[in-house]
């Protein structure tokens, strides 16, 4: 690990002989003050284990001086093989006696069903904006908008916030369902604002290093020096 200090009164550049490494403080050559530079570490410590991440299948992105885009392809991101399978069949179950109720004029029956039926098309519309939508992130020196297109999604609304409201990002790793018992872990990507609330920008990300490339990518177009956040999920830790 490489580490570069400059003085925070002057910026002068602290040479390794003006560093006290086992204390953490350090003295500027210049203007002499004496400061501690214990989260310097800690910070070069987080970026050197997490490095830099490449662009993951299924998305793309586009960074032009004024603004940055980024999509994600939910059809190529997520692997929803049990999910549609799941929906088949829970459909295919339901929905017949729904008809054979609504021909027959069984409304006791219809009803018995209804909860039933808005499990079944709740699915049924989670699937097809899985196979259809397009989420589309856009920073620029104003704003982080996040949109999902063509189908909206009720529990990941579109999202947009001052870039001045946004103090640091990070990602939480969260339990999206179980299978046997097991847990299945999704990803989510949060902005800290400067009045320390977080706030949800995506979730439902299957793939750590999706989390982590948009994290990334807005903190490098933002120019925000990546900081530890209470709470965070870090690779290798929680």
């Amino acid at each position: 690990m490489h580490l570069q200090l400059q003085c925070p009164n002057c910026q002068t550049a602290i040479r390794s002989e003006d560093m006290n490494i086992e204390k953490l403080i350090a003295k500027c050559p210049h203007c002499h003050t004496v400061f501690d530079f214990e989260e310097q570490v800690r910070q070069s410590e987080r970026q050197h284990r997490r490095g830099e991440v490449a662009l993951p299948p299924g998305m793309e992105a586009v960074s032009y001086l004024s603004e940055l885009d980024i999509e994600i392809n939910w059809r190529k991101t997520s692997n929803g093989s049990f999910f549609i399978f799941f929906t088949i069949f829970w459909n295919a179950i339901v929905i017949p006696f729904a008809i054979f109720a609504i021909l027959s004029g069984n409304w006791m029956m219809l009803v018995f069903l209804s909860v039933h039926l808005a499990i079944g098309l709740s699915f049924l519309y989670a699937t097809l904006a899985t196979f259809f939508n397009t989420t589309y992130i856009i920073v620029n020196s104003r704003a982080i908008s996040v949109e999902h297109k063509p189908l909206k999604m009720p529990f990941y609304p579109d999202r947009i916030m001052s870039v001045s409201d946004v103090d640091q990002l990070f990602i939480d790793k969260y339990v999206e369902s179980k299978t046997n018992g097991r847990p299945n872990y999704a990803y989510g990507v949060y902005a800290h604002l400067q009045n320390k609330t977080p706030v949800k920008l995506i979730r439902g990300l299957k793939n750590p290093d999706q989390a982590r490339y948009i994290e990334q990518e807005i903190e490098r177009f933002l120019k925000l020096e990546d900081k530890a956040v209470e709470g965070e999920w870090v690779e290798g830790g929680r």
